[in-house]
Formats: C-alpha cells, structure tokens, sequence
C-alpha cells in the first residue's frame, strides 16, 4: 500500500515537473525570442525582464512569473536545463520557419495588389503538413482562422478575399464619385466633393460605435438640439439630411458620407 502511495506520489511529482517545463519554455520562447545555449544565458536574459520591472502573469500548464521562472531553472539539474533548452532553440528555429514562410506569403499575395487591398500577415503558425493558423489582414479585413489545406490552397482563398473586396465600390451619395471601398476605409478623410468619409472600427451588440456617437453628438450640437434618448434606435442618415449610409460592403464596418452644413431631415409631406 505504501508503495503504491509512493508511486502516486512520484508520478504526481512527475506530471507536475512536466508542466513547470512546457510553461518555462513557453514563457521563455514568448518573452526571450534568441536561441540560447547555457544556464547563464537563459538567466541574464530573464534577469535583463525582471530589471525592467515588466511585471507578467504567464498561464500555460501552469501559471508563473519572472521570479518564478529565475527559480526554476536557477535550482534545476543540468539535465532539465538541457531539455529547456532544446526546447526553447527548436520552438525559435520552427518559430523562423514559419515567418520565411508568412514573408513569402505575403509578397505573393500583394504582388500587383491594388492599393487600398494590400495584405499583413499578422501571426502564422504551422501545425502540420498541411494544417496552418494565421491572423491576417486583407484590405478592410482582418481574419483569424484554423486552416486545412496546402500553402497554395490557402494562397488562394485569401486572394478569392481580396478579389471580393476589388469588387467592392462605393458611390459617393453627393457627388457620385467612385470609391473602392477598402481603399476609402485606409486613406481617404474625404471624397473630393468634401464630404467626410466616416466608417466605424468598433461596434457592440447594441449597434454602438464610436464613429457613430460622435457623428450624433457634432450634428445635434451644432444644430443646438438635445442628442434623442433613443439615438441608437434611430437610423441618424433618416435624422441628418447632410448624413447619407452606404452600407457595410465586404465588411464589417458601417460608413457614411457626411457634407456639411448639418441639416435635419425634412417631414415627407
């Protein structure tokens, strides 16, 4: 019986080491990204964080912080050591494979790319032969997505995303200029005419944004009328006849033209 307490014991003891490892790694590989090759140079790294006063709760397998990492490797066997780290020094190279092959993506993708529809690869990963996960911003979208299929095969559905949103274009309700929508969403304030081009970068559940509040509360003001109470219930181009909607396109993202002078809608009679 006791034997067998002792064995629980030890795989407790085991399974325990196991995960403070995988978390040291993780912590190092996420906050230290340089191969290293000795004890010292995995401890002046850490020591270079904890001068800087960064203070980070790190949640793998287990939850540590710098202090918690220094210790663990400062008391570890030279055998631990060494499998942190190989660890770290492959995670890094794999790390430096997968960005030449996000760089490479990259280029392909806005190669002859319109302005306005240009491609960042925000995070890539490779999980398998062919299994990848990427954050990624195409034109007026960013997407973060699991992926199963060839690097080819994932080339072209994100080119298939920007061919989408080429065909996104949006007339300017004054003066009937053109307007691929991505583009206006990147660099343009306003359209030749003047109108202000205003699109939203946040929304919640409700149908709030910033962009949107804003625009309520310069039209009210200046008109010297109280902001409605139900404002957000209200579709404000049917409020301001200066504030026209067109749509969300191929994004997320509401966006309206707005000319001044800020007039009230008139009554149809």
């Amino acid at each position: 019986m006791k034997e067998g307490k002792i064995d629980r014991a030890d795989r407790k003891s085991i399974r325990k080491r196991k995960r403070m490892i995988n978390t040291v790694v993780d912590f190092i590989t996420d906050l230290c990204p340089r191969e290293f090759k000795s004890r010292e140079e995995l401890l002046s790294a850490l020591k270079e964080i904890e001068k800087s006063g960064f203070q980070v709760s790190y949640s793998s397998e287990e939850v540590v912080d710098v202090y918690d990492v220094i210790d663990f490797i400062s008391n570890a066997s030279e055998e631990t050591v060494r499998e942190i780290l190989e660890k770290v020094n492959r995670n890094l190279r794999k790390m430096e494979d997968e960005w030449k092959i996000a760089k490479q993506l990259e280029e392909r993708l806005n190669k002859d790319a319109p302005v306005g529809l240009e491609t960042e690869i925000h995070d890539f990963a490779r999980f398998g032969k062919n299994f990848w996960g990427i954050k990624v911003t195409v034109g007026a979208n960013t997407y973060l997505f699991w992926f199963e299929g060839t690097l080819e095969e994932l080339t072209e559905v994100l080119l298939e995303e920007r061919r989408m949103q080429e065909k996104d274009i949006v007339k300017c309700p004054f003066c009937g200029e053109m307007h691929l929508r991505a583009y206006a969403m990147k660099y343009l304030d306003r359209c030749s005419c003047g109108a202000r081009i205003v699109h939203e970068t946040v929304r919640d559940t409700s149908g709030w944004s910033r962009e949107l509040e804003m625009l309520w509360h310069e039209g009210c003001s200046t008109l010297g009328i109280p902001v409605p109470m139900e404002w957000r219930r209200i579709h404000i181009d049917k409020f301001f006849e200066n504030v026209k909607y067109v749509g969300k396109g191929t994004t997320n993202w509401r966006m309206w033209f707005v000319k001044e002078p800020w007039q009230l809608r008139k009554p149809k009679s």
